[in-house]
């Protein structure tokens, strides 16, 4: 039987348990635009540093200083005005320009946006406001969840703003490259995990964490597909490439434990949990994680999806289908 990515959607279907993570981002998107920056403000300034990313790198601001640069040279009303703009996805030069950014870009983006308004100079929150229902509501919610998915939450609320021209055909402009992370520390370079022994498994998570996105491309089938969390399958070898450049650059994963279980026609699934660490909030934070891996019979990736967990008393939750 051929291996189809719908199919390899439902693998282990009856251990995924309903993430928090998506109606706090559901509860996000109904604010009005003033609520979603004054979401932001609170997010950025006001939560601490379990939601607030690492201060970013003076790399990859340089991506960002062009567009900060125009901001703070704008009155108050105007700088107001542009977030704005960028929360309601309208179509004009800074939304565009912001829309080109990766998301690693983008948080870096609204990080030092928010430093700027506790200097004073760009407009903060605007004084008198009075935080809405709505808003609570989905601070109390965002409070709720463990640091890993507050990230989660937070990369959300930022990666669809700004204007998409992608659905407008080729464009002349293109994003500039985005600087690689350094590492604090040496890559793991031969990962243990109690149950699996697949090397493909193996050699991706090991590839994963030092940034060789060529070998972990390689360990796919040419119609592979990654999904990552709470989004489509992305498929094919330079799509996937493209997707880990921009977004997965500087990981470090900690695969725990998993089940691995044979397929009629020889290929294999298998469901491996642990943590993940992101270079933007250090190694203070980890996101509870579970990759579900479809392998086909010559030891291919065929399908990883990536799920967040809805708690951390999931990492320990392995069940067969």
């Amino acid at each position: 039987m051929a291996l189809s990515i719908e199919s390899a959607q439902n693998i282990f279907s009856n251990t995924q348990v309903p993430s928090p993570i998506p109606a706090t981002i559901a509860l996000f998107d109904q604010l009005s635009v003033d609520d979603q920056l004054a979401y932001l403000w609170y997010a950025y300034t006001e939560m601490g540093k379990t939601i607030t990313p690492a201060a970013p790198g003076a790399a990859r601001l340089q991506l960002a200083e062009g567009l900060l640069n125009q901001i703070k040279q704008m009155s108050k009303e105007e700088q107001t005005q542009v977030m704005r703009e960028l929360a309601n996805r309208a179509d004009t030069p800074i939304s565009r320009s912001y829309g080109f950014f990766s998301v690693n870009t983008k948080l870096a983006f609204w990080y030092e946006l928010g430093e700027l308004m506790k200097q004073g100079i760009v407009a903060p929150i605007p004084s008198g406001y009075q935080m809405s229902p709505g808003v609570q509501v989905v601070l109390e919610a965002t409070k709720k969840l463990d640091a890993g998915q507050q990230i989660t939450v937070l990369r959300n609320t930022v990666v669809d703003m700004g204007f998409d021209t992608s659905a407008l055909g080729p464009s002349s402009s293109k994003p500039a490259a985005e600087p690689a992370f350094k590492r604090s520390a040496p890559p793991v370079t031969s990962v243990k995990i109690e149950g699996i022994t697949e090397p493909a498994v193996l050699g991706y998570i090991e590839a994963m964490n030092a940034d060789k996105f060529d070998a972990a491309i390689a360990l796919f089938t040419p119609d592979g597909a990654l999904q990552p969390p709470f989004q489509k399958p992305i498929v094919g070898h330079e799509a996937i490439a493209k997707y880990m450049r921009e977004e997965a650059q500087g990981l470090n994963m900690m695969p725990k434990q998993g089940i691995s279980e044979v397929l009629p026609d020889g290929s294999k699934q298998l469901k491996i949990t642990g943590v993940v660490q992101t270079p933007w909030f250090g190694v203070t934070v980890g996101m509870n994680i579970a990759w579900r891996f479809l392998i086909n019979p010559q030891g291919k990736i065929f399908f990883v999806a990536i799920d967040m967990l809805a708690s951390p008393q999931e990492l320990m939750n392995l069940r067969p289908v």
